[in-house]
């Protein structure tokens, strides 16, 4: 009897840490599923995916998946000011195109910095604050991609980033509002 203990002791904690984990993807799935019903801008499996690749949405509520998607959404900030910086070295480029991805690098280090505050604002639990900010932040996305649109002909090369940023924003707005 001795020697079963331990094996019943396991099978215990297995089934404990597998419930835990279905709590919390039922968290990450149900929140996900409560965005992009509430956006046509938010893809439920889009939302799903960043979650589940950040390991620490694994356990999580709501307040940690908003502040969760605040950092992915800065992070993605940094990535796409990254990509402009590299595509702004190509000397071939024409006057207007480095115009405007000058223009984009500088609305994306905006968006940045005012991402950082959402930081605090979710902290100290200002969500009107943290909602005008993030809001602020999505239209650096916007911005740039119709300032490639005011020429003809000219096709902007930061359409998916742009769009994954506009997304990554609503998906923060989303989870504010259900803190709000």
């Amino acid at each position: 009897m001795t020697s079963f203990l331990p094996l019943v002791t396991l099978v215990c904690l297995l089934f404990y840490f597998a419930q835990a984990n279905d709590q919390d993807n039922n968290i990450v799935h149900g929140s996900c599923k409560r965005a992009a019903d509430g956006d046509p801008n938010i893809s439920y499996e889009f939302c799903v995916a960043c979650f589940e690749a950040d390991r620490m949405s694994q356990p999580a509520n709501v307040e940690d998946l908003a502040l969760i998607s605040i950092n992915l959404t800065i992070s993605n900030a940094t990535k796409v000011s990254s990509c402009i910086s590299k595509l702004l070295q190509n000397k071939t480029l024409d006057h207007f195109a480095r115009d405007c991805l000058t223009t984009c690098l500088e609305l994306y280090s905006d968006a940045y910095s005012t991402l950082r505050g959402v930081v605090d604002d979710l902290g100290s639990r200002d969500y009107y604050k943290a909602n005008v900010d993030v809001s602020a932040a999505m239209d650096a996305a916007v911005t740039c991609e119709d300032g490639f649109k005011e020429r003809e002909g000219l096709v902007s090369p930061l359409t998916k980033e742009n769009d994954m940023f506009f997304q990554l924003n609503a998906i923060s707005l989303a989870f504010i509002k259900m803190l709000h």
